[in-house]
């Protein structure tokens, strides 16, 4: 018996002894900020806006950091291979860099941004060609959530669209929903169409109500660069919203904040976050009778 006793209070001892030498430790994660620049050109005659931001610490309360200190810089090539700046003034609110004038736009050019942050770091979008517009023929709405959206399909290049529907009710907007697709399959066909889900809904949306009245569809053509960081995008927002956790393809997904587009640090020659779009766009507004 005497030994039982020494054992227990030999355990209790090395336990008490654990106990009281646990302290916390703060870990310092070294934190190196990263610039996240995005933003787009149309074929529509207005000013163009682009983002900058730099990354933050996860302990910080926000999301990111803007940056209201840099030079931005839009050129433009013609098809003869000369290039030109076509502004350099922008206002700047927030990290929001907006064109003083409204930019017009020519197809068949290519059209880039350069940004340079005070300490000397340069950063290029790739040079896009501003694609031939494609517009919407027509659209229907089929089982009553997925729209069909009819077009020509130019038979002359490999096209890559980026389509988005928007649901209006009231003026105000209720839902919106992206999607892409290349011309694989339509290529060059006067008849072509693509679907999209109306709705952006999660599993457990299924008896979400959606009212609308309008419909707003935005058809975009664009370069392939774009494309893939968009495709990059909606299938990152896909895994996030699936609920099987037990998907292997979960373990490869890259989170959004880490979606690599068209612009380089020229620097250090590395692609860095963002992206700048080059779009040839057509829309159309549907009103929708309930």
């Amino acid at each position: 018996m005497k030994s039982i006793y020494i054992k227990i209070i030999t355990g209790s001892l090395l336990i008490f002894c654990i106990i009281s030498c646990t302290k916390e430790i703060s870990l310092d994660v070294t934190h190196e900020p990263q610039t996240i620049i995005f933003g787009s050109i149309s074929n529509e005659t207005v000013p163009v806006s682009i983002r900058i931001q730099q990354s933050v610490p996860l302990q910080d309360s926000s999301s990111s950091k803007p940056v209201n200190d840099a030079s931005v810089s839009l050129y433009a090539k013609d098809t003869s291979g000369n290039t030109n700046l076509i502004t350099n003034d922008f206002a700047i609110n927030q990290g929001i860099y907006t064109s003083t004038q409204s930019i017009s736009t020519i197809i068949g050019y290519s059209y880039w941004i350069e940004v340079r942050l005070t300490d000397g770091t340069l950063f290029k979008s790739k040079e896009e060609l501003l694609k031939p517009v494609v517009l919407i023929k027509n659209t229907g709405i089929k089982n009553g959530d997925v729209l069909e959206i009819e077009f020509s399909d130019p038979g002359d290049d490999t096209n890559f669209y980026k389509f988005t529907v928007e649901l209006f009710n009231e003026g105000q907007l209720v839902s919106s929903n992206t999607s892409q697709s290349n011309d694989v399959v339509f290529n060059g066909k006067e008849s072509a169409s693509v679907e999209v889900d109306l709705f952006r809904l999660q599993d457990d949306d299924e008896d979400i109500t959606v009212l609308y009245d309008e419909i707003k569809v935005t058809f975009c053509n664009i370069n392939f660069s774009s494309y893939q960081f968009y495709l990059n995008q909606s299938l990152q927002l896909e895994a996030n919203d699936s609920e099987s956790s037990g998907d292997p393809s979960q373990l490869f997904a890259t989170p959004p904040v880490n979606l690599l587009g068209n612009i380089t640090n020229s620097s250090s020659n590395t692609v860095v976050l963002g992206n700048f779009t080059v779009n040839s766009l057509s829309t159309v507004n549907q009103p929708v009778s309930n």
